[in-house]
């Protein structure tokens, strides 16, 4: 049976467990386990984000973070954060110095996306377990993240994917009731930004 959970800091290495098996060869994965815990740990603790998962036979199968001011929200938690990033970063970097690029490239990238205020909320990440995908688990978060965002007065959301290489994802998206936005340029990568409106 799911059940829903509202998500702590103490979630963060299960979290980090799941986005691994779910998006291998993702920049954020490929930073490494240690970058990638800290990275949720600091999201979760933000006053902004809204993270919930979902428990099957006490399993967390899957996750979704949201941020009610993602704008400089990766900034704000580096900032904060600072001495927890620097070991497990540094040593992501020296075994890869690309990574400092994609990742200023990255946080950049992230202050062109131009969303009115209707559309001010952003879905971070969503994620299910790859032995739990194609049982309903990502529109069941879906589900529990617009009736989190009704509650806090907010009207609608938005989110970015991969638009090559990326059919299914993209495909769950429109399904559920999205709309492109626009397409951009994030370096090398070419990129959907989906709104969402829960009027």
């Amino acid at each position: 049976m799911n059940q829903f959970i509202e998500l702590r800091k103490e979630h963060a290495t299960v979290i980090t467990e799941i986005h691994s098996l779910a998006f291998p060869g993702f920049f954020l994965t490929e930073l490494g386990k240690d970058v990638l815990c800290v990275f949720y740990s600091a999201l979760i603790q933000d006053e902004s984000t809204i993270v919930w998962g979902i428990k099957n036979n006490n399993e967390l199968v899957g996750f979704f973070v949201a941020s009610t001011s993602p704008f400089g929200l990766y900034t704000r938690i580096f900032k904060k954060h600072f001495f927890k990033f620097f070991l497990p970063l540094t040593i992501s970097f020296l075994k890869n110095i690309s990574f400092v690029g994609r990742m200023m490239t990255s946080v950049n990238s992230s202050k062109e996306f131009n969303v009115t205020k209707v559309f001010s909320v952003a879905l971070l990440s969503i994620c299910v377990s790859p032995s739990s995908s194609g049982k309903g688990i990502g529109k069941l978060l879906l589900g529990k993240l617009e009736n989190e965002l009704e509650l806090k007065g907010k009207n609608g959301y938005y989110l970015t994917t991969d638009k090559e290489n990326n059919v299914a994802t993209n495909h769950f998206y429109l399904n559920n009731g999205f709309q492109l936005h626009r397409v951009f340029l994030q370096g090398n990568r070419i990129m959907n930004l989906y709104v969402k409106d829960l009027k």
